[in-house]
């Protein structure tokens, strides 16, 4: 015995509504003996008799009745989520999850403001997260992300870099001098990156220039990076998004050492979603307008 599928739940639903086979024919746009043999499969997948024909009128069972109130309320849940997506579709409103890594979430933390405050009934969700997330599964529906996107089905909605520069905070400088070129900076304190991070240039280019018989402090998170760096240990990679905008810390060389891509991505299923394409604008004028920021050239 097959189980019941929303077919059954509709041609009973429809009986009931029109009170005869001729009037649910019609509303489901087939001819009625369609209807009757719906109500027959209806009648075998549920195991039980559901209407008493007699004649040209036809009595509900108590089973069948049971069913017709099913099937009404899972009718005004399939209108209602129907109604929902097509104006999330078509109207600038409802939740966009954007992920994206720790620091591009200091970033585009004030984005989140300025969507609320041009479309009230927009809101992102900004997720911020070391592993990734699948845009196809829909556990976002955007990413900024400095992997490469292989994933055919992900549309890139715009490019960018992340600038990298040595920083230091101003009482190191002060009691221990600026080195005046790379090659110095084997005489100071580093604050370096953990191994697994070692592999991306604006986490290992460090590395060249560390003496290994000076002190050291290794962090796993530009966040912790950051915090060292700023009480004073040493000296150490930050992005330039990052670096610049903490108050009490210096570049030590004033060019960036190097340029991380990154991308703004969406699946190709959320193209048609106005919430989402009023999100990516937003975002991607945003990061345009940030992008002496990112990059940490003028």
């Amino acid at each position: 015995m097959a189980d019941p599928n929303w077919s059954d739940f509709r041609v009973v639903l429809a009986l009931r509504n029109e009170g005869s086979i001729a009037g649910a024919a019609r509303i489901l746009g087939v001819d009625g003996s369609t209807v009757s043999r719906r109500l027959t499969a209806a009648e075998e997948a549920f195991g039980a008799t559901l209407i008493v024909r007699g004649g040209g009128d036809f009595i509900f069972t108590s089973e069948g009745l049971a069913i017709a109130d099913a099937a009404e309320m899972m009718d005004t849940t399939v209108n209602t989520t129907r109604n929902n997506v097509r104006s999330m579709r078509e109207e600038p409103v409802g939740t966009v999850k954007v992920a994206c890594v720790p620091t591009a979430a200091h970033v585009l933390r004030p984005l989140v403001g300025e969507v609320a405050q041009t479309h009230s009934g927009l809101h992102i969700d900004l997720m911020s997260a070391i592993s990734g997330v699948d845009l196809a599964k829909g556990d976002a529906d955007i990413a900024v992300r400095t992997i490469s996107p292989k994933d055919p089905g992900l549309v890139i909605a715009y490019s960018f870099t992340w600038g990298s520069a040595l920083y230091a905070s101003q009482e190191y400088l002060t009691q221990h001098a600026r080195p005046n070129s790379p090659e110095d900076l084997t005489g100071h304190n580093l604050v370096r990156y953990g191994t697994p991070l070692l592999h991306a240039r604006c986490f290992g280019w460090l590395e060249q220039f560390a003496d290994p018989d000076r002190p050291t402090t290794r962090v796993e998170n530009s966040d912790s990076a950051r915090v060292m760096i700023e009480q004073g240990n040493g000296i150490g990679p930050l992005f330039c998004a990052v670096g610049d905008t903490c108050a009490n810390l210096e570049r030590v060389f004033p060019d960036p050492f190097d340029q991380l891509d990154s991308w703004v991505l969406y699946h190709e299923s959320a193209r048609g979603s106005h919430r989402v394409r009023v999100v990516l604008d937003a975002l991607v004028a945003f990061l345009k307008d940030k992008k002496p920021l990112l990059t940490g050239l003028d």
